[in-house]
């Protein structure tokens, strides 16, 4: 995707991600991380989960890392909003080699960074301490794509595969949801919306494509898992 015309669809979100605030409260509580814990994003784009997490619970910090310098500065325009500056941290890098650790861990729409599930899981329990928690957001199918979603998305795992693989790497599964149609829609509509209030053609056209490859292709049959995983202790 062309860097303007992802800027533009980034402008609608809150969340990348089909992520309600509902849900993104759950998630946030959730999470909890004792005082003095440390949060680590890998693919955080702006960050903003990692930053209410760390809102959420006194004396934690928090380290977001992605290679997008426009949607890092976003982050650190927010935890300044918010009063985070001294508790979170943005990092231009590779998150995939980023030298860290977590006693949270979270990794939303971002596996693409290894590879896919199997290796992104087994980097994330390597990365997490015993004890921690990592928060996996992942596209999966729902059901047996047609041609329009798998030229669209590409290879993902069934859900059941998706769970079975993140037991192999040695995680215990504590809670398994997946986004809602309603969370689609609404991710759909504001990922479009930046595009589709352009001047630019080329842009309102992209959001046209997009609209009817959701439509008529991927809405029902892509899902998004949301995976609380637990790291065994010492």
């Amino acid at each position: 995707m062309r860097e303007d015309l992802r800027r533009l669809a980034h402008s609608g979100l809150t969340f990348d991600a089909p992520l309600s605030e509902q849900r993104a409260g759950e998630l946030v509580a959730r999470l909890a991380i004792a005082p003095g814990g440390h949060v680590l994003d890998l693919g955080c784009g702006w960050g903003e989960l990692l930053l209410r997490i760390v809102a959420a619970h006194p004396g934690t910090t928090g380290t977001g890392v992605d290679s997008d310098r426009a949607a890092l500065d976003r982050g650190r325009r927010l935890a300044a909003q918010r009063g985070l500056t001294e508790r979170v941290d943005f990092a231009e890098a590779d998150a995939a080699r980023f030298d860290d650790r977590g006693d949270v861990v979270l990794c939303v729409g971002a596996n693409h960074i290894w590879g896919g599930a199997t290796e992104a899981l087994r980097a994330l329990r390597g990365l997490a301490e015993p004890g921690s928690l990592v928060l996996y957001g992942a596209g999966f199918w729902e059901r047996a794509p047609g041609a329009v979603a798998r030229r669209a998305i590409g290879e993902l795992p069934v859900w059941d595969g998706l769970l079975r693989t993140a037991r192999t790497a040695g995680f215990h599964v504590e809670q398994a949801d997946r986004s809602t149609d309603a969370e689609w829609d609404a991710f759909e509509t504001a990922w479009r919306g930046g595009l589709e209030s352009s001047d630019e053609p080329d842009a309102v056209a992209f959001a046209a494509e997009r609209r009817a490859e959701y439509e008529h292709g991927y809405r029902g049959a892509l899902g998004f898992a949301w995976l609380v995983l637990a790291v065994p202790g010492h």
